[in-house]
């Protein structure tokens, strides 16, 4: 059982680390792309306030994702380890791709694969809820990004002082970027300490804060790719339209937040950043969405396959 415990802790880190690789862009890719902050400027900002997140709010999505889906005493430590590591597999696999797909669907997807390999009882009125989270989130993200885009244009248009515009828009995107990454935190974090602490294996702010420093790892190493994909590929930015991006998503995921449902920070980063593309008349990729989209539908889909799969392997070789 011991041995099992620290596979477990070893692959929560892992998917932790795959979290800060591949959601990083998520709080900071428009403020790296429009050239606001340096990638360690950015970098060291996440690691701040997804630390403070983790400690002080992630409670609420932990639960749901640990206990919420499948029933407590059903997700053991095996089960656990197996629904983080098929999710870690593929996250990992479309960061080196450069793909923002969401972790937390690719851990929702984990356990209900383990839960239905294992004949447990899947609460679906609760995976309901949080697949509609996954649809709204982006779509109000996208309004949120408008509104305040449109706001902060017009504060903008009515200072004449050019040091003092530059100055505001520097402030602007940290303040965004701040916020999103904490609830970054308060939300992704849960996704990979969720299951060993619904398993009875860890409390939760010690967990959060163990997983939140592996997920700032992973933001300084391996982070770059899929942060030029969010500030730079999918539309141009500038500094209003970023912070308009980051601060709309943030607030999407603060409400999602509220009601304790694992949402996609990808999801809604995305839906923020074609939101004020839209409004301000830039030119939004459609390959790369049709992209991101892809690995949205693939996601949870691939992680109930892998994770099923991985079950049915290890009950066969008497494991679990």
């Amino acid at each position: 059982m011991e041995g099992i415990a620290i596979a477990a802790i070893a692959v929560a880190f892992y998917i932790a680390w795959n979290i800060g690789s591949n959601d990083s862009a998520n709080a900071m890719g428009t403020a790296v792309g429009s050239g606001i902050l340096s990638f360690r400027q950015a970098t060291l900002t996440i690691a701040i306030f997804v630390l403070l997140g983790a400690y002080l709010k992630g409670h609420k999505v932990m639960k749901t994702v640990g206990k919420g889906i499948v029933p407590e005493g059903f997700l053991t430590m095996e089960m656990a380890l197996i629904a983080l590591l098929a999710a870690g597999v593929w996250v990992t696999i479309a960061t080196v791709k450069g793909l923002p797909v969401s972790t937390t669907q690719a851990i929702v997807g984990g356990v209900i694969g383990v839960g239905l390999a294992m004949k447990a009882p899947v609460n679906w009125a609760t995976l309901g809820k949080i697949a509609a989270a996954w649809v709204v989130s982006p779509i109000l993200s996208g309004v949120f990004a408008m509104v305040l885009y449109k706001f902060y244009s017009r504060v903008i248009s009515s200072i004449k002082s050019v040091s003092t515009i530059e100055t505001l828009y520097k402030a602007l995107a940290i303040l965004g970027g701040s916020y999103m990454a904490f609830n970054f935190g308060t939300n992704e974090v849960a996704n990979a300490s969720g299951p060993i602490v619904g398993a009875g294996f860890m409390e939760p702010k010690t967990a959060g804060i163990l997983v939140a420093l592996s997920l700032a790892v992973g933001s300084l190493t391996f982070s770059y790719a899929v942060m030029h994909t969010v500030g730079k590929k999918i539309t141009a930015l500038g500094p209003v339209s970023a912070f308009a991006a980051q601060f709309g998503s943030a607030i999407a995921v603060s409400l999602a937040n509220f009601f304790g449902l694992p949402v996609s920070s990808s999801q809604s980063i995305v839906g923020g950043v074609v939101g004020v593309g839209l409004l301000a008349g830039q030119k939004v990729e459609k390959r790369v969405i049709k992209d991101i989209i892809f690995g949205w539908v693939a996601t949870p889909s691939t992680a109930i396959v892998i994770s099923f799969v991985l079950v049915k392997i290890f009950s066969l070789a008497g494991m679990v």
